[in-house]
């Protein structure tokens, strides 16, 4: 979770460049990253990257801090105020990094995917029009000043919602699986957004416990009006999901919604 020092730059907003350059990386670096046409998928894609090969080591040094360029904080900071103050329109901010083409994805740090998210929520609410950020950014790259906007009372409003918790709703009493149940996660495709890992799909866990009812997110995130749902977490082995490894097997626990699992 980013650091709280993120709030600060809630009150200063301005054009800025994504890209391992930084915010004064050039134009056709941004335009490469972060703009190109989002595509349609009709299969899983891939982002969901979760007990894949080849994409090096999970754990690296540095990988626990919140930021590593300096645009990054900006790059949060605009992403909350464009759900909180309803600045953008479209499905959450993952749903829509995941239309990123395969290759611009893989080729984008974190917060380039997010600045792909929350420019394209703000062009379909109209907040921006097309082409407009790249217009302020030739203005800039020719010596006009940045512009700057500065709003405490907004910026209270994020830190206020940043801190807040919103737990789900108690678990019903008719759930229908209980602790100690084996279920089977579903063998699903979806055409749109999900939590259901690709990695966990056909693997067959133990309920540990339910954790509580909440809006199932395949169909919540698009607007859809759906009665929240039991979310269980459930236990599997390691050797279940990614076959033997050199050391013993571990437990691992996904908070998995009631639609996405049946009996195991």
């Amino acid at each position: 979770m980013p650091s709280k020092r993120a709030s600060g730059y809630a009150t200063t907003i301005a054009p800025i460049a994504c890209g391992r350059g930084g915010p004064h990386a050039s134009r056709t670096a941004r335009r490469h990253r972060c703009c190109r046409t989002p595509s349609t998928r009709d299969v899983d894609g891939v982002h969901d990257m979760g007990g894949m090969h080849g994409f090096g080591p999970v754990v690296e040094a540095g990988g626990d801090l919140p930021y590593h360029e300096r645009w990054e904080p900006r790059v949060f900071a605009i992403q909350m105020l464009v759900g909180i103050e309803g600045l953008g329109a479209g499905p959450g901010g993952r749903a829509v990094r995941e239309e990123m083409e395969p290759a611009e994805y893989l080729a984008a740090s974190y917060y380039e995917r997010w600045l792909f998210s929350a420019e394209r929520r703000l062009q379909r609410k109209g907040t921006i029009a097309p082409g407009e950020v790249e217009s302020m950014m030739e203005r800039l790259e020719a010596g006009e000043s940045m512009p700057t906007h500065r709003d405490p009372a907004m910026a209270e409003r994020i830190l206020a919602d940043l801190q807040a918790t919103y737990p789900m709703e108690p678990p019903p009493e008719e759930a229908r699986f209980g602790s100690g149940q084996r279920v089977r996660v579903k063998r699903i495709h979806p055409a749109g957004h999900t939590r259901s890992p690709r990695y966990a799909r056909g693997a067959v866990g133990v309920i540990e416990d339910v954790r509580g009812a909440d809006r199932l997110p395949d169909r919540a995130v698009y607007g859809e009006d759906v009665a929240p749902e039991p979310v269980y977490s459930v236990g599997f082995s390691s050797s279940d999901l990614w076959g033997p490894s050199q050391g013993s097997p571990w437990t691992v626990l996904l908070d998995l919604w009631e639609s996405y699992l049946e009996p195991g």
